[in-house]
């Protein structure tokens, strides 16, 4: 439904815009150790420091060689060689396992299909050419390699590969820190107050989740100037019609709202504005209302103010087994519950009801233009996690 309070309404891929332009993009870093830096976003191109590998490794576990030794071998004419515990003579083998250093001295690897170790004599019945079954050093990254680009949020595999190149620290954008300010009476908004401060952390920033206020001017007033010094202010409640909307006026008495309303549904009532230089993101107290706006909003805000891109949210195709009406000149965001390749809608008008956010596994995405789809479509689910 409509919040008739809300004459002029933004559409969603404008409010985008809207938040691109008023969330600074990040400047302060630091440098953090390898096993703080999952999740974060890299500061500065990191190149490779050290050849990998930094020396020459076997890549089948066999025996270590000369390679000259082999060349008469056959599957009916074996060359023998002793086994040896150290760098082998020309007339030794040494035993290796995949990716272990190559001895000094040899020179390739005979695979172990084609290596019989019996009472310390090595049989060899495959010749082997010099460099065979080894890695040179540097064959995997070279010193000066360009291992991760600045602004990509770093996963343990990249960890990994920045361990193994040389490096043990890590330079990374300051998380953005968050103010969450929950506006209303404490039953109906101190849940979804701590929602949002948990997915603010969960998207890389650093929230501080304050106490429901009133929504009077009077309290709304200081609670947002106490965290003017935050790099983004996000409010939950205090912006539908009614008794309760008062966080869009002190806004505009203390800033600039940009964003009166944004088209979608839930969440009409979310609007952006400035104070002081500091971007207030304002979402609906209700739960779904709240939770598209994070998704659709916050997330977009923090990954601007954090220098790097989030994780996309994955979808699945799935069939509707009943209908979802939709607006034309909104984005409807409507739950449903998969069940193998079949999509329940669920209570599409009950969005302030938490059991239908915890029995939903995703949402369709209804197009703006759209009146919706009817039973039997194949439409995409947004298979989120909250």
């Amino acid at each position: 439904m409509h919040n008739s309070a809300i004459k002029r309404v933004t559409s969603l891929a404008d409010a985008r815009r809207v938040l691109a332009d008023i969330v600074p993009a990040p400047t302060e870093t630091a440098t953090l150790p390898l096993a703080r830096g999952d999740g974060r976003v890299i500061a500065r191109d990191a190149r490779a420091t050290e050849p990998a590998p930094p020396e020459q490794r076997a890549t089948a576990a066999g025996v270590a060689v000369h390679a000259s030794a082999t060349l008469d071998a056959g599957e009916h004419t074996p060359v023998r060689l002793r086994e040896s515990a150290g760098p082998p003579d020309e007339d030794e083998a040494t035993p290796v396992s995949a990716g272990e250093p190559l001895p000094e001295g040899a020179t390739a690897v005979v695979p172990s299909a084609a290596a019989e170790t019996t009472g310390g004599e090595v049989s060899i019945t495959t010749p082997v050419t010099e460099g065979e079954h080894v890695a040179g050093v540097g064959s995997d990254i070279e010193v000066g390699d360009l291992l991760v680009p600045a602004g990509r949020r770093l996963t343990p595999a990249l960890l990994g590969t920045l361990a193994t190149a040389g490096h043990g620290n890590v330079t990374c954008y300051v998380k953005p820190t968050v103010g969450v300010v929950p506006v209303g009476r404490p039953e109906r908004v101190t849940a979804t107050g701590r929602t949002l401060a948990g997915l603010v952390a969960r998207w890389g920033g650093h929230p501080e989740a304050r106490n429901p206020v009133d929504p009077e001017s009077y309290a709304v007033r200081p609670a947002l100037q106490r965290d003017l010094t935050r790099d983004l202010i996000v409010t939950v409640g205090g912006t539908e019609a009614g008794n309760e909307s008062v966080v869009p006026g002190v806004v505009d008495t203390l800033g600039e709202r940009h964003v009166h309303g944004v088209a979608v549904a839930p969440g009409r009532a979310t609007t952006l504005g400035v104070i002081e230089g500091t971007p207030v993101l304002s979402v609906p107290g209700t739960v779904v209302g709240s939770l598209v706006a994070a998704i659709q909003l916050v997330c977009p805000a923090l990954e601007h103010g954090g220098g790097g891109a989030l994780p996309t949210i994955a979808t699945t195709e799935a069939q509707l087994d009943g209908k979802l009406a939709s607006a034309p000149g909104e984005r409807t965001f409507a739950r449903v519950a998969l069940d193998g390749e079949t999509a329940t809608p669920i209570a599409t008008g009950a969005a302030t009801q938490w059991s239908t956010v915890a029995s939903a596994d995703g949402w369709v995405a209804v197009p703006d233009a759209s009146e919706g789809y009817d039973a039997g479509e194949t439409v995409s689910v947004e298979r989120w996690e909250l």
